[in-house]
């Protein structure tokens, strides 16, 4: 096999990974139970992305389904938004209008960049009660 095959071979190898540049993070969660939900979540684009051509949002009953997960009616009103720092770190930020008086949410995220859709489930406690030893 010659050089230029080889390289060839790497690099076709190699673009399909590169085309994978956006990074979903782990959710952290800054309000408690009966607060209006105020939440994190990292985003990581890679250079040339743009933040406009990201969309988020939960997932469709027939996704939820498919990942054997409940889809309960309270999950509807948590918002979803893109927010940039001042350092330039990203984050999806989700929030409520109303308290939330659930312990657990329970969710599968969906987000959409150009032609590619990526989902992640993610269970938060919210409030966890405390443990009192006698």
């Amino acid at each position: 096999m010659s050089i230029l095959t080889k390289i060839l071979v790497a690099f076709t190898l190699w673009l399909p990974l590169s085309s994978y540049s956006l990074g979903i993070g782990e959710i952290k969660v800054n309000s408690r139970l009966n607060q209006n939900l105020n939440a994190q979540i990292l985003l990581v684009l890679s250079n040339g992305e743009n933040l406009s051509d990201i969309k988020i949002k939960l997932a469709t009953q027939s996704k939820f389904d498919e990942a054997g997960l409940l889809r309960l009616p309270y999950l509807s009103s948590i918002c979803f938004s893109t927010k940039v720092l001042p350092d330039g770190t990203l984050y999806i930020t989700l929030t409520t209008n109303e308290p939330v008086k659930e312990t657990f949410l329970h969710f599968l995220l969906e987000v959409n960049v150009l032609k590619s859709t990526l989902y992640r489930e993610y269970t938060v406690l919210i409030d966890p009660p405390s443990v009192y030893l006698n």
